[in-house]
């Protein structure tokens, strides 16, 4: 009986006019589809693989593999294993909340970001994605031994291609990506090596037990980021300043008030679907923190600033009418710098 049908349907195929099989064939793709399902995927997908990425910054490129266990919805494990100072280290992000481990250090921080699971903020991103970005279909090429979809994300305002995905053919994880600077050159890389699909993943690998010997470092915490601006803004404790001016195709996305090491900051978040923008002041006199990177200096309109370069992240600090401000985004140190000039007019 299966035989019968199949010759039916082989025979009913046969009969169609030859401009409507050609016509099936070539209909291409829906290349904003493909992004928003493999957006969508990590949630509907598990899988264990390892992952190189390599960073661009000004002076050096820095290399790093991982071993990154995903289990669907929302339990994703990455372990170091290179370069040689980072083995052994891993973070196991659970829903919106990350636990960062240094086995070596006996050091165990926790984050916390509510936003990052947040299905109404990613819709928000989608629809800035779509207007600002072109999704252009490219070649089948393999991927982690796959056959993937390259989707090139071409800003509508420059003309620049900004980010290039690999997306798996059956079950559209993203296998590679790549991000560029506005200049065309390329910021960071990312890609599978290796991935295997599966749901059997042991759930002890996902525990975020901090052994009592561990010391316990503070992390981010974010607030859920708020829709309600206004409302937020009034509950800053402070009067505060917004930029006049964002390059094209930003636009705000939401704000939070939050406390990190005992300082309240609000924080203000843009996007343009793909590069984000966050704009953090409070009314303190504490020095901002750069980690173990030293930053270099620089001025605008009589000001000193302080910034650092990662990759195609900009950290810009500086203080103004009594209000320490901090712009971070994947921006050049120009336009942070003209965003600076119209926080405080």
């Amino acid at each position: 009986m299966l035989r019968l049908a199949a010759a039916l349907a082989i025979a009913a195929a046969c009969m169609l006019p030859v401009g409507a099989l050609a016509a099936k064939k070539a209909a291409p793709p829906d290349a904003n589809a493909l992004v928003r399902a493999a957006l969508e995927a990590p949630r509907h997908v598990s899988y264990v693989g390892q992952m190189q990425t390599i960073r661009w910054g000004t002076r050096v490129a820095s290399a790093t593999i991982q071993r990154v266990e995903h289990l669907a919805p929302s339990s994703t494990r990455r372990t170091f294993l290179a370069p040689e100072a980072l083995y052994g280290e891993y973070d196991i992000t659970l829903g919106t909340t990350t636990t960062k481990i240094d086995p070596k250090q006996h050091r165990a921080m926790v984050s916390e970001n509510p936003s990052s699971d947040n299905e109404i903020a990613m819709n928000s991103s989608i629809a800035l994605l779509v207007a600002n970005y072109r999704a252009v279909i490219g070649p089948v090429e393999i991927v982690a031994a796959r056959p993937a979809t390259t989707i090139s994300l071409v800003n509508r305002y420059t003309g620049e291609r900004m980010m290039r995905l690999w997306i798996d053919n059956v079950t559209k994880v993203v296998l590679a990506k790549e991000a560029y600077h506005q200049d065309g050159s390329l910021a960071w890389r990312s890609r599978f090596d290796d991935i295997r699909f599966t749901g059997e993943i042991p759930s002890g690998i996902f525990s975020t037990a901090i052994p009592s010997d561990f010391q316990q470092v503070e992390g981010r915490r974010f607030a859920d980021i708020n829709d309600d601006l206004q409302q937020t803004l009034d509950d800053a404790g402070f009067k505060p300043e917004n930029p006049r001016y964002l390059p094209d195709g930003f636009h705000i996305i939401g704000a939070e008030n939050s406390i990190f090491r005992g300082l309240h900051n609000l924080h203000l978040l843009y996007s343009d679907g793909i590069r984000t923008i966050s704009l953090f002041e409070n009314n303190s006199d504490s020095e901002p923190d750069f980690g173990d990177v030293k930053p270099s200096i620089t001025h605008f309109e009589g000001h000193d600033a302080q910034y650092v370069k990662d990759g195609p992240t900009t950290l810009l600090t500086w203080r103004e009418h009594g209000l320490a401000f901090a712009l971070i985004g994947d921006l050049d140190l120009k336009n942070l710098t003209d965003i600076a000039i119209s926080v405080v007019p």
